[in-house]
């Protein structure tokens, strides 16, 4: 009996907690070393909610 293959979870969303999977877009702020998705990346205007720099795209 052949099982699907696991998909890659990269992370979770820090401010909604949604999986962040390997193919998908996600936001990541360098300098506090955290994960965003793109909702919640656009909810904050590009902006890190904790520090305030800007969010670098991950494809």
């Amino acid at each position: 009996m052949a099982y699907p293959p696991k998909t890659l979870v990269l992370g979770r969303c820090v401010r909604c907690g949604k999986k962040l999977y390997r193919g998908d877009e996600y936001y990541y702020c360098p300098h506090c070393d955290i994960p965003l998705c793109p909702i919640c990346a656009k909810k904050t205007f590009g902006r890190c909610p904790v520090c305030g720099r800007q969010l670098v795209r991950k494809p």
